[in-house]
């Protein structure tokens, strides 16, 4: 009689945190749509160059708030549907000459050659929105992964010896550090700074990281000190491991969950940041194109050329939304306790 072997499969913890992730659909496409977006940035100059034709900080006053050149005929058309909304009723029958000479502006477009399509418009100055936008990604995604890296940095160091040390004087002056720059009004600072020294990318990330890692810290302390008095944190004591290898060789790695987790979100607060203080115009200032910058420079317009406002923020929108349901994710395949 031939005897079966079984065999049996090894799965690591890692193992199965890419499983869970590799089975949530919602998951990879979130994790697709930011490698895009990632990638249009980064591919900016070749984009532009090779397709759209337009430079970011080239100007043509001839062709400022132009629509996009798929809607030239379709816009005005819009603009009147508009008008009917607002005086008596919706003329709902000029959405098919809408639609109708949408398509064949977007099929003149295809068609068209080098450096002649404006495919979201142009804004004040003239210049191509979309080629802007692209160039915007490289700074606003910068600066939103060196604020992480910031902020996660000094967030789980301080949370570490915080927790480490409750109670005594070590984690009453890290309390203390966290209460006095809590208590510090970011927004008057950053204005204050930015007429002083007009920070760049990496100076706004600087300060925007200085400024936010207090809440980490807080949680990574909470979480240490429900397991410092564990039995194989005591376990290395008492064969004599250092301080800091308890720390980040025994203590770390059992919250790294928690760290990656917050460190994604942390990507899509510090680019919601950027363009906010972009848009109050102390951030990223003028010729560097950012999507906060571009915010900003349509105010006012939003009724006459409204995809000064749009074009710019699909890029936020679809970024951060990528990011929140890649983090999402990440947190229910880190939990071992989630099985589906």
């Amino acid at each position: 009689m031939k005897r079966t072997e079984l065999q049996v499969i090894e799965r690591t913890y890692w193992g199965a945190v890419t499983r869970k992730l590799w089975h949530d659909k919602m998951t990879v496409v979130a994790i697709g749509l930011l490698l895009f977006m990632i990638g249009i940035s980064l591919g900016a100059a070749r984009i532009s160059d090779t397709f759209l034709g337009f430079s970011p900080t080239d100007t043509d006053l001839r062709s400022r708030a132009k629509p996009p050149t798929w809607a030239d005929e379709a816009w005005p058309q819009f603009q009147k549907f508009a008008q009917t909304c607002q005086r008596t009723q919706c003329q709902w029958s000029l959405w098919p000459h809408i639609i109708t000479n949408g398509l064949a502006g977007v099929s003149s477009c295809l068609n068209d050659g080098y450096g002649k399509c404006h495919w979201m418009g142009t804004d004040q100055a003239g210049r191509d929105v979309f080629t802007r936008g692209l160039y915007g990604g490289r700074i606003s995604l910068r600066i939103g992964f060196y604020v992480a890296g910031i902020t996660m940095t000094l967030g789980v160091i301080m949370g570490l010896l915080s927790g480490y040390y409750a109670a005594t004087w070590v984690d009453d002056i890290i309390n203390a550090i966290i209460q006095t720059l809590s208590s510090i009004p970011l927004l008057f600072l950053l204005i204050i700074l930015s007429r002083i020294f007009s920070p760049g990318p990496e100076g706004l990330a600087l300060l925007l990281g200085a400024f936010g890692w207090m809440g980490v810290s807080r949680l990574i302390r909470g979480q240490i000190f429900s397991i410092r008095e564990r039995d194989y944190i005591m376990a290395s004591r008492a064969i004599g491991a250092s301080i800091w290898r308890i720390m980040f060789w025994h203590m770390l790695p059992n919250i790294s969950s928690i760290v990656i987790v917050i460190g994604v979100f942390n990507v899509a607060g510090a680019i919601i940041s950027e363009a906010g203080l972009s848009y109050l115009g102390v951030g990223i200032g003028p010729p560097l194109p950012s999507w906060g910058n571009m915010m900003q420079g349509s105010l006012g317009n939003f009724t006459d050329a409204p995809w000064l406002v749009l074009a710019p923020g699909l890029f936020i929108f679809l970024t951060t939304l990528s990011i929140y349901l890649i983090g999402d994710g990440l947190r229910d395949a880190l939990d071992p306790w989630v099985k589906n």
